[in-house]
This record gives C-alpha cells, sequence and structure tokens, in this order.
C-alpha cells in the first residue's frame, strides 16, 4: 500500500503505511530507504537524513547513501556537513563528476573559491553543461576577475541556446550568494542586462 502511495506521488500516505511496515519489519534495509525517500521528498530533510544514516550503519559501503545524506544537508544550506558527505564520496569515487557539482558548488556557497574553482573546472573538461559555465562565472565574478566571468556566462548562454528566462532566473536565484560574497546588488541586473545585448550584437 505504501509503494502505490508512493507511486501517486502521495508521499504523506506512503509514510504512513511504510512506518506500519516498520513496526512489523524495523530492520530491513529496502523499507529504511523507501521511508528515507519519501521523507526527502516532502522536504523534511531531517528524518530523511535520519533514515539515510540508519541505512548506512547497515550498509556503510553504499556511496549513494552517502551521497543523499549530503544532497540532504545541502537542501537544508548546512554546506559544512554537506561537504563532508560529498568528500566520502569523492575519496572513494575521485572521477565521478556527479559528486565533483556539488562539491564545487558548496565550496563556493562557503567562499572557498580555489576549491570550487577546482572542482567546477573538472567537470567542465568532461562534460561541462550551461549551470557549470554559470557556477565558474560566478565564482570568477566574486574573486574580482569580471572578464573571465563573463566570458564563462556567455559560454552558458550559449549552450542553453541563447535562454534568457533561463539565464535571469538562475542569477536571480542564485543572486543571495553573490551578494553575500561581495557583489553589488545592482550589478547583477546589469549582467543580465549585459548578457541581452551581446546576444543580440
Amino acid at each position: 500500500i505504501a509503494f502505490c502511495y508512493q507511486k501517486l506521488d502521495n508521499y504523506p500516505k506512503a509514510i504512513e503505511f511504510y512506518h506500519k511496515a516498520e513496526i512489523i519489519n524495523p530492520g530491513r534495509l529496502w523499507l529504511i530507504y523507501q521511508i528515507a525517500w519519501c521523507y526527502k521528498r516532502t522536504g523534511n530533510y531531517p528524518k530523511a537524513i535520519e533514515y539515510y544514516k540508519h541505512a548506512s550503519k547497515l550498509e556503510p559501503e553504499n556511496l549513494q547513501v552517502q551521497a543523499q545524506i549530503g544532497q540532504a544537508y545541502m537542501e537544508m544550506e548546512d554546506f559544512d556537513n554537506a561537504l563532508k558527505y560529498f568528500f566520502k564520496v569523492e575519496y572513494q569515487q575521485p572521477e565521478n563528476h556527479k559528486i565533483q557539482r556539488p562539491i564545487g558548488w558548496c565550496s563556493f556557497i562557503l567562499g572557498k573559491f580555489d576549491t570550487a574553482k577546482k572542482y567546477f573546472e573538472k567537470v567542465i573538461e568532461s562534460d561541462g553543461n550551461k549551470n557549470d559555465f554559470l557556477n565558474l562565472g560566478h565564482i570568477e565574478w566574486c574573486i574580482g576577475n569580471k572578464p573571465l566571468a563573463i566570458k564563462h556566462y556567455k559560454q552558458g548562454y550559449s549552450i542553453s541556446s541563447f535562454d534568457m528566462k533561463w539565464f535571469a532566473k538562475a542569477m536571480h536565484d542564485d543572486s543571495k550568494y553573490l551578494i553575500k560574497h561581495g557583489i553589488k546588488p545592482f550589478d547583477i541586473p546589469l549582467m543580465i542586462d549585459y548578457m541581452q545585448i551581446s546576444e543580440q550584437a
């Protein structure tokens, strides 16, 4: 019943029935994963972490669980703890580009620009997407290298097929971090305008 509710995206009802199943079979790993996943989908990240950590004790070598814990901490904006779990995964899988992205992102938010730049450059060398170039642009802008920031923004904007809606939204969503690291609030819409003008030119 719980799994059916989960497939219907009714996560609160799924959790309710999973907990009933948990009473009967409390140590079943599959059940623990489903509960953790449903809590994550409802935005209850502390409970998701609780269950993922329980799973980690039963299956300590499962790096996917470590990554899920890191992801939940990142959603809670606890970037220090998120990094600890992401680095655990990277230590075991140094070429895992999927884990390099959140390491780069958390490092950027924490102001660890050298680390953030290193990881996003690694990702871009292999399979960089529009968001990777955008994030690398953020890093260069925050360390005072505006021309290189513009270059990376242009690369991301180009990859997006000049999707101004995407670029403007991404800049707006990330503005709190840019401002935190010293970018003046009025410079952000100017950067968006510059991208639009540069496309027309």
